[in-house]
Parts: C-alpha cells; sequence; structure tokens
C-alpha cells in the first residue's frame, strides 16, 4: 500500500498519525518500505505492507506506555517479538549501544583505581539511602541501624561490581577472589560457579572481538539470530506452562531472584535494555548456528520436555518439599 493508505488505515485504529511520522518511522528503521520506480524521470514511490498497521500500532502503545525513552529504541522491541524492521538501522543502533556500554565501562574501571574510590561509593550508597521513603515519626534505634546495614550492602554490591567491570576491561579477565566475592554476596555460591563456569568465561572474555563482530555483522547474521530467539521463546513457554510463573521454576527462580535482588532491577521484562543486551550477545557470541541446530532437534526438544516435567518430583526428593504446578 502506498503512504496514503496506511495513514488512512491507521487513523481508523484511533491512532493520530502524521506524514512526516511515517517518514521518522522508517528513518528510526522501524517500518519497512519497499521503494518502486515510477520509469525514467517519474520518481519512485515507497510500498509498505499490511504489517506496517500492526507494527505502527504497537509504537503507539510502547509510545503511551513509556516503555522506549527514545523512539529509536522501539526497533528493538519490535524486532524481538518479530515485526519487520530494517536490519541496518538495527545493527547502527547495536553498534551505538556497544560503545557506550564500553565508554561507560572504560569510566567505572578508571573510577575504582582511585584510592578514595571505597569513601566515594560509601558516601553515594548512604546519601541514596537517605532519600529512600521513611516510616512517619522519629527514626527508632532499630530503623537506623536498618539503614546503616542496608547502605553497607548497597556499598558492598557497587564496589563488587565495579571490580568484575575493571578485570574485564583492565585485565580482560575476572579474578577468582572478585568472582567468589560476586558469589557469595548473590548467593550463589558454589565451587561450580567458581571454577567450572569461570575459567571458560575468562577464555571467552579473552577471545571476545564483539566490537568486530556487530560491525561486520549482515542481513544473514540478523536473520539467524531472530531464529533463535525464537526457538528460546519456545523452550522458555515451556517452562512458563508448567510452573505458571519464571519465579517457580525449582532450581532457576531463585536464582533469578538473587541476581534481580542483587542487581536492583528487573531481568525478564519486555524492556529494550533487556532485549539490546541479548542481542548483542547472539550477534557477537559466535555460536548462533551450532545453537539454532542442537535446538531445532526434535529429539532435544523431546528430552527439554522431560526434563522439566521431572524437575517437581526431583526437588521433591531432594529438599522434601512440594512444587506447586501451575493450573
Amino acid at each position: 500500500m502506498l503512504k496514503e493508505e496506511l495513514l488512512e488505515r491507521v487513523r481508523e485504529q484511533g491512532i493520530s498519525i502524521s506524514s512526516s511520522m511515517i517518514e521518522r518511522y522508517v528513518e528510526y528503521g522501524l517500518i519497512v518500505g519497499n521503494r518502486v520506480s515510477l520509469g525514467f524521470s517519474q520518481g519512485v514511490v515507497t510500498h509498505y505492507d499490511e504489517r506496517s498497521i500492526d507494527t505502527i500500532v504497537l509504537i503507539d502503545k510502547l509510545k503511551s506506555s513509556r516503555m522506549c525513552k527514545h523512539q529509536k529504541d522501539c526497533i528493538f522491541i519490535l524486532y524481538w517479538k518479530g515485526y519487520p524492521v530494517q536490519w541496518d538501522k538495527l545493527k547502527a543502533r547495536l553498534v551505538e549501544f556497544h560503545s557506550s556500554i564500553m565508554n561507560t565501562f572504560k569510566e567505572v574501571a578508571g573510577y575504582t583505581a582511585h584510592p578514595e574510590f571505597p569513601e566515594i561509593i560509601e558516601d553515594i550508597a548512604n546519601d541514596e539511602v537517605a532519600r529512600a521513603p521513611k516510616a512517619i515519626g522519629r527514626p527508632t534505634k532499630q530503623s537506623k541501624e536498618m539503614q546503616r546495614i542496608e547502605a553497607k550492602e548497597s556499598t558492598t554490591r557497587l564496589i563488587i561490581a565495579s571490580k568484575l567491570i575493571a578485570d574485564i576491561i583492565d585485565n580482560g579477565t575476572i579474578s577468582l577472589d572478585v568472582f567468589r566475592t560476586f558469589n557469595q554476596l548473590s548467593n550463589i555460591d558454589s565451587e561450580v560457579m567458581n571454577e567450572t563456569i569461570l575459567e571458560p568465561t575468562n577464555d571467552w572474555l579473552q577471545m571476545m572481538t564483539w566490537k568486530n563482530a556487530v560491525r561486520h555483522s549482515d542481513e544473514q547474521d540478523y536473520q539467524e539470530a531472530y531464529e533463535l530467539i525464537d526457538l528460546l521463546k519456545e523452550y522458555w513457554s515451556d517452562l512458563e506452562a508448567l510452573f505458571g510463573s519464571v519465579y517457580e521454576i525449582p532450581f532457576f527462580g531463585n536464582s533469578i531472584k538473587n541476581l534481580e535482588n542483587y542487581f536492583q532491577l528487573k531481568f525478564l521484562t519486555d524492556k529494550p535494555s533487556f532485549y539490546r543486551y541479548a542481542l548483542l550477545v547472539l550477534i557477537s557470541g559466535g555460536y548462533r548456528q551450532q545453537l539454532k541446530q542442537f535446538l531445532s532437534n526434535p529429539e532435544t526438544r523431546k528430552i527439554w520436555n522431560q526434563i522439566i516435567a521431572s524437575l517437581p518430583s526431583l526437588l521433591a526428593q531432594v529438599t522434601g518439599e512440594e512444587v506447586k504446578l501451575n493450573g
């Protein structure tokens, strides 16, 4: 359809939209248009497919909910949900995002070397606790002690997170001491985490070529990444269908809770920040084809369903607790 028809049909949905807004969506890569020549000296016109209407409706909802700080960020949500986007604009946003991450990490790594860094972090944590909502009335000794403990825990959390970043940026590895401290503070301490996971993680960090991987990515990479995302959605839906909530999944649920509490954020949210990180890993990791092939195997899916079906009884045998299933 031409732009005029697209505008008319979107307005029928009760959405106020202008021709310039359509152009802006195209500029940001949120809408895919097919430019067709009218012939010699006749110019070109842009044709839009039917899904452009659904795309604009979703963008309007995202704007109303303030899900995206900038309209450009909507491209990550649209891509993750399977809407057609301009892959080159998606790539440009990913390159920009990766650059901003590395610049921030370098700044943080530089701060950790400052001799007064612990004191600065402690002041920041104390200020945050002081600004938090307080109970009405005069503060008690107990409430003051709770604030002190909260500020101390926040200070420790910020320092260890900063040291993790500094290790990666300055040394290209994560030291065993820092990794152990992180695990202890996040309540996921184990020798498996410390030794089995740390070593391959450091090997991966040393070989990491994220910047080059993103800059040299092409349309095929983004098609493969989405196919893998679609498969991961299917596997994840199997878990949610059985347990109802991600936090009720045996073994994994508590770990997710601990990590979210540690970092003071929600990982599993429908936000551009989560999707940007996930896409960055998928484009840069170098394992898409192998993982896609593995997950596409019907036998793998069969084994997966057998595993998650056995989780409740397995947990009951280990802990003696009854697992509550969805429905």
